[in-house]
């Protein structure tokens, strides 16, 4: 199930509503859990058990690291991370290192693939960040099973993020109340992403398609496609995070905020700060700190930073093209603290927010190609080897819809620069108001309705 869906708007959602309101507030925590697990099983079932278990071992080794001290407190860690890592090494990676071995000439025969859990990465990340955070004394362990499994498997942010931490929701699992404003400014970021994912990101999926199908595409073909790609990406994922943060507000707790206007950065650091934050500020805390951070030397802290963003990279996907796109951000980022520590002139704000565009976009390219044989297809076709013009492959593939959405998808990113000279323009674009939200979210339920479900992109991640 996912939230696009009739399945989820006209019952899914209204009966777990309804269910929250009318239970004690005592049983808040269990009715998200439920409808949570129901959620998820709706998917594949056989997986629910996955879940549970990696919940109920954090839960117990983190009450097992806070009671310890000394050599034991660091084994309590290491088998808390131990589980969960392996499980999401098993499920997310297995497939990949038999396959490159096999291609590699390893003699291994029927292999059965093995399913990904949806959303594994987004629950292990929260396992982890707990068992570290009761490790740092940074949060008391909970000693309520009920508690802890909510925060792990609360179906709004479980599928694609943000990735929250438990101490940004434990004051609020263990005690809160109903806010009406808070309620409809819950509903108003679920119907506005809503709105992002069906009016744009979903117009633009059939080009992106098109697009990387091409045999041979040219200059203008692949220009096109990625930038299709770079909205899609963004109005897609930047849409699920809304809504999550939206189902939270719903029932009093507040997700961490994931994008804030990542395409107006003038720096590739800069875009960092602004996308997927929740995914950025884990990797800093747990990943990049953890090895040494800044603090190593110039030479160890841009090891660190390409280190970093290249399992970072792999953690989108079981690929290398994944590993790839996060050394390429890597590169970036330490190409970016070179300069400043060689106090290069500093570029104009213009010019810096040309190149970091061009910069993502170019490494968008290899984040959807997925395979050598894509990439190499789209880069090729980049470079000129099939020609500058839009083919007439390409053209045919086109549509007015596709089109119109592009030039509107390039018009929101940009429209909240207008806030200081047309107030209610800029304003209108970087926070709609509820009855301009709601006119959008019917549009987008009509539309819907013509179309086949489009899973979000980050729920292969």
């Amino acid at each position: 199930m996912v939230f696009v869906s009739d399945s989820f708007v006209f019952i899914f959602l209204p009966l777990f509503l309804l269910a929250y309101a009318l239970v004690p507030s005592a049983l808040g925590n269990l009715t998200i859990l439920l409808f949570s697990l129901l959620f998820y099983g709706w998917w594949r079932f056989d997986f629910v058990p996955l879940l549970v278990g990696i919940a109920c071992w954090s839960w117990f080794t983190g009450l097992w690291i806070s009671k310890s001290f000394g050599r034991e407190r660091r084994i309590a860690l290491l088998m808390a991370i131990a589980l969960p890592l392996l499980s999401l090494l098993c499920f997310k990676y297995a497939n990949l290192l038999v396959e490159s071995a096999t291609s590699l000439g390893a003699p291994i025969k029927n292999w059965s693939a093995i399913p990904l859990p949806i959303g594994l990465s987004f629950f292990v990340f929260g396992a982890i960040s707990y068992s570290v955070d009761v490790f740092r004394k940074t949060v008391a362990a909970e000693t309520n099973l009920v508690i802890y499994s909510t925060y792990q498997a609360m179906f709004g942010h479980l599928v694609a993020g943000p990735v929250v931490r438990y101490q940004s929701v434990a004051e609020r699992l263990k005690s809160r109340t109903f806010d009406p404003a808070e309620f409809a400014e819950g509903l108003r970021r679920f119907m506005l992403g809503f709105a992002q994912k069906v009016l744009i990101a979903d117009t633009l999926a059939p080009l992106v398609d098109g697009g990387y199908s091409l045999p041979s595409p040219s200059s203008l073909d692949v220009l096109i496609t990625v930038l299709a790609y770079t909205l899609h990406l963004y109005f897609d994922f930047a849409g699920y995070s809304s809504m999550a943060i939206g189902l939270g507000l719903m029932v009093g707790l507040k997700f961490p905020e994931n994008f804030d206007r990542p395409y107006l950065s003038t720096s590739l650091t800069e875009f960092w700060r602004r996308w997927h934050i929740s995914l950025s500020s884990w990797l800093r805390d747990y990943l990049y700190i953890p090895m040494g951070g800044n603090r190593v030397g110039r030479v160890r802290t841009n090891v660190n930073l390409l280190v970093t963003m290249a399992l970072g990279g792999l953690w989108h996907g079981a690929s290398w093209t994944f590993l790839i796109w996060g050394m390429w951000h890597g590169i970036g980022l330490v190409a970016c603290r070179i300069w400043d520590a060689m106090r290069l002139p500093t570029i104009p704000a213009v010019l810096g927010h040309v190149l970091t565009v061009a910069f993502v976009m170019m490494g968008w390219l290899l984040f959807r190609a997925q395979d050598w044989q894509t990439a190499g297809t789209m880069f090729s076709g980049a470079w000129g080897v099939n020609g500058l013009a839009m083919s007439p492959a390409f053209i045919a593939l086109v549509r007015p819809t596709e089109i119109v959405t592009l030039v509107l998808g390039i018009a929101l990113i940009y429209l909240p620069l207008a806030e200081k000279r047309w107030p209610i323009v800029g304003s209108m674009a970087r926070r709609p108001s509820f009855g301009l939200t709601l006119l959008l979210w019917l549009c987008s339920l009509w539309l819907m309705q013509s179309r086949t479900v489009i899973p979000f992109l980050y729920f292969q991640f």
